[in-house]
């Protein structure tokens, strides 16, 4: 099984984007092996690293994901 990593970014002025990054985080965290601590400034951007298998990375909807350092420098993998 392939193990990814993926950055979570959420707008906290978009609509729905912080509960919906925070309700996909609830439901797959027992299945990832990564969860950081959450590294945005949190005014007006929530942020998380996460690691785990390809099949439930593949399921971060694409407008929650973004580039990052964890994601590149990581796996050599990008999501």
């Amino acid at each position: 099984m392939m193990t990814m990593r993926a950055s979570i970014c959420a707008s906290v002025d978009a609509a729905g984007e912080v509960e919906e990054a925070e309700s996909w985080l609830e439901h797959n965290q027992e299945n990832l092996s990564y969860v950081s601590e959450m590294n945005g400034c949190g005014c007006c951007i929530v942020a998380w690293d996460v690691e785990g298998p390809q099949h439930v990375i593949a399921t971060l909807p694409l407008h929650l994901r973004a580039d990052s350092a964890w994601v590149s420098d990581g796996s050599g993998a990008q999501v």
